[in-house]
């Protein structure tokens, strides 16, 4: 195949290289082995060393293999990121438990279902998160409930401040056998290390399944996404070249103080694999962001100087916002990267700008990816970068053009769906093969190939360019919103007729929902400010914050396509014209 992307790569950047045949696990043994005084994880001040992290996950994996749970098993993470969930997740990888990452804020029945779907009976989730999910553990079955809380890795000055704001309003754990605090589960681990044998990691092999991601899949509807370890770690051996370093086992060399900002949430694709896994698998320090905000991260910026940031439009937005950064040096940071939504130019020079009078000659690296295949699968280039592109495909990923519906490659400039193939490419939707051969298709050259579902052209030098998703689907600050989700829990509200959820623009989270209703005969009884009322509280309930809709308006029908569905693209027609009057 033609790949004239690599003409132009950056000078680390290989067209093909060599995967270990590892687990994740074992890349973080290897880190341990070769950097064990090096800072591994940094959260609120307090740092691990790779060796002290790696003492911390054998002794969870210790406590799990007590609780009863091993290979095939799967454990849900609903953790923001916190050390706990880098603990847990390499614990579990080691005993061939799948991970199943879960939103930290998930509301109850949503959790239930996440749980539900994939077979999960155990669960770690954070305190202050837990006591409104507690009626559907006995509903679904939970076998154990972990109790991860902020002040676990706190120091102690640290965690009497945060118990005197927050902790002390966060209900007490039950008291049954069903619930264990993270502080009992890692004793409990310690003690069998030091009394009895380790057990050894479980036979698990490099392609067998380890995480479950969940996302819209590339038709827009919910789906779980089935990763193996190899998935990740061919992001995390490509890692040093995008950053433009040299492997550093195989250089024997890592350049010193080099880290980065783990503000991307470790449920989502990028934030776990490259700003957690490729950070743990390189002998680089992640620096745990718990709170996804600008000034979060601010704070972070200027206590941790991190070498590399990765984030959303809204969050490099904010930085440049933040008070905490006005007047400040930025001269340690070595590149900065936007995913999860479209950069425009105009916030692309304007930040470019902002980091360059504070001493930072880098660009915002713009690039494209899909939890189908892991993450980033393309990225602009430091040093031949093209504005509005989404980069070039990295070492072994392949990306074509092809015409909607089909296989037939397009020329260059030709607009159709973006095609990817390579080795990050997912083993498919959990018990969905029918949507798995939908989203993935062995072409002429018998590779697999994912029909992202997205519309763009590559140039004639091999960049890529996002025009426009064709699955239905909204990014709200990069976090993907499901319309059919939001509806299905409209539609349940007494008083409500039919209901369409559309995308119209926020000056901060680029995305936001609005809520386009029919009333029944008894909401237009009831009024509309009471069925208003309804769907608020109900949304509050039943859907995470990024979904709810922002704005409500009522009509007397909704607009129809020629096959009668609703007209959603119509409607967001209408919405533009009339914000931009």
């Amino acid at each position: 195949m033609n790949k004239p992307w690599t003409h132009h790569y950056d000078p680390k950047m290989k067209e093909t290289i060599e995967y270990p045949e590892k687990s994740m696990y074992e890349m973080l043994e290897r880190s341990v082995r070769y950097f064990p005084d090096r800072i591994a994880v940094s959260f609120e001040g307090s740092r691990f060393p790779y060796k002290a992290l790696f003492r911390e996950v054998r002794a969870a994996s210790e406590s799990l293999t007590g609780l009863g749970i091993g290979k095939g098993d799967v454990l849900t993470i609903c953790l923001p990121n916190i050390p706990q969930a880098v603990v847990i997740f390499y614990a579990a990888n080691r005993l061939g438990i799948i991970a199943n990452m879960v939103h930290p804020k998930t509301p109850p029945d949503e959790l239930s279902d996440y749980m539900t779907s994939t077979g999960s009976r155990f669960l770690i989730i954070l305190d202050a998160f837990m006591s409104k999910s507690l009626p559907i553990f006995e509903r679904i079955d939970v076998r154990k409930v972990i109790v991860a809380r902020i002040g676990d890795y706190l120091s102690p000055v640290k965690r009497a401040a945060f118990y005197l704001a927050k902790g002390r309003k966060i209900p007490a754990v039950p008291e049954t056998e069903r619930f264990i605090t993270w502080r009992q589960f890692m004793k409990n681990g310690a003690e069998a290390l030091s009394t009895v044998k380790s057990a050894a990691p479980a036979a698990i092999g490099a392609h067998d399944p380890a995480v479950y991601l969940h996302s819209g899949g590339t038709t827009g509807s919910p789906k779980t996404i089935i990763l193996s370890s190899h998935n990740m770690n061919v992001l995390a051996t490509i890692g040093p070249q995008i950053v433009n370093i040299d492997d550093p086992f195989e250089a024997g060399y890592l350049p010193t103080g080099i880290s980065m900002a783990a503000i991307l949430p470790l449920f989502h694709g990028f934030g776990l694999c490259m700003c957690m896994h490729t950070m743990l698998s390189n002998g680089i320090a992640s620096i745990l962001v718990p709170v996804f905000t600008p000034d979060s991260l601010a704070k972070v910026i200027l206590r941790e100087k991190p070498s590399f940031i990765a984030a959303v439009p809204t969050l490099f937005e904010g930085m440049m916002k933040s008070e905490k950064l006005a007047g400040k040096q930025l001269p340690f940071l070595k590149a900065c990267f936007c995913g999860g939504d479209s950069l425009s130019p105009e916030l692309k020079s304007r930040f470019e700008r902002f980091v360059r009078e504070r001493g930072a000659p880098i660009s915002l690296r713009e690039g494209y990816g899909l939890t189908e295949t892991v993450t980033v699968c393309c990225v602009n280039p430091e040093f031949q970068s093209k504005e509005g592109s989404v980069g070039l495909p990295i070492s072994d990923m392949l990306m074509k053009i092809v015409s909607v519906g089909t296989h037939q490659e397009l020329s260059p400039g030709g607009q159709g769906e973006i095609c990817v193939s390579g080795p990050t490419v997912m083993l498919g939707y959990l018990n969905d093969p029918e949507a798995t051969n939908e989203a993935i298709h062995v072409h002429e050259d018998g590779r697999r190939w994912v029909h992202t579902g997205d519309f763009g052209y590559m140039d004639n030098e091999g960049y890529f360019y996002f025009t426009q998703r064709l699955k239905r689907i909204i990014k709200v600050s990069g976090v993907p919103v499901f319309p059919s989700q939001v509806e299905a829990v409209i539609d349940t509200v007494p008083g409500v007729d039919s209901a369409c959820a559309i995308e119209i623009p926020d000056p901060y989270r680029i995305h936001a929902v609005k809520a386009v209703v029919v009333l029944d005969e008894k909401g237009i009884s009831d009024g509309p400010e009471s069925v208003r009322g309804r769907i608020l509280d109900t949304c509050a309930e039943k859907l995470i914050a990024y979904a709810r809709p922002v704005e409500i308006e009522f009509r007397e029908s909704l607009p129809k396509t020629l096959v009668g569905k609703i007209d959603y693209v119509l409607l967001e027609k209408e919405e533009l014209a009339k914000r931009t009057e």
